[in-house]
This record gives structure tokens, sequence and C-alpha cells, in this order.
């Protein structure tokens, strides 16, 4: 019976942190060099920091469109960023991107929108 109960107990026990929400969030956190390579302002090249948001899958990233003053929300999921559609520091953001295997590098592709009209963005982060 008790050999029934530890094999129970081992088989719920995670196992693998990938699955962690905390420790796959801690992955993005940091300052990240951006390469804009479309746009209206292209080529732009400038640094944003991305924090721990207020939920476990959720990051901020401060300063995306080299605008010192937006702190845009960022679901994450794995190796998947979502920008759900929002407004921060005078401009509408929306957009999705991925992070490589090793997390050296995330491609990002959004929409910024500062009342002049859609810029849509493919860019290049790395740390």
């Amino acid at each position: 019976m008790v050999a029934i109960l530890l094999g129970i107990t081992s088989a719920c026990a995670p196992d693998d942190t990938a699955e962690d929400p905390l420790a796959n969030r801690a992955k993005y956190l940091g300052v990240w060099q951006v390469t804009e390579n479309t746009g209206i302002n292209y080529p732009q090249f400038y640094s944003v920091n991305i924090s721990a948001g207020t939920q476990d899958d959720e990051v901020v990233i401060a300063g995306l469109y080299n605008e010192s003053g937006t702190n845009v929300v960022a679901l994450i999921s794995g190796n998947s960023i979502t920008i759900p559609n929002q407004s921060t520091g005078g401009i509408s953001f929306q957009g999705s991107g991925q992070a490589n295997a090793s997390f050296s590098q995330i491609s990002l592709s959004f929409t910024a929108n500062d009342g002049s009209g859609p810029d849509n963005i493919e860019a290049v982060l790395v740390p």
C-alpha cells in the first residue's frame, strides 16, 4: 500500500520547469536591444526593459516603439508572446512574437497607432 501511495505522489509532482510560469517569465526579464526592421521609422534601434507583470504569465515592455512613456503589457506562454490590444503613452499596440529556444532572441510583430494611422513593425530583440 505504501509503494502505491509513493508512486501516486511522485507521479503528481511537477518535474518540467518549462511549464513553471514564473521560471518561464524569468527568461523574458531584463533589458533587450531592439532593431525595428520595418515601419515608418525604419531602421530604428533602441532598448526596452521587460519586467514582471501582475500575473504569472504577464510581462511589461517599457519603451516599446522607442517611446519612453509606453508600458505595454504582454502575455507569455512558453516561447510565445502576445500583445493584446491596448493603449499606453497615447499609442495603441497589438501584436505577437516568438522567442527562440535559448531565449537569445525574440521576433516581434506589432502594430502601433499614435492616431496618425497604423504602423506595422517587425522587430528583433536581443539581450
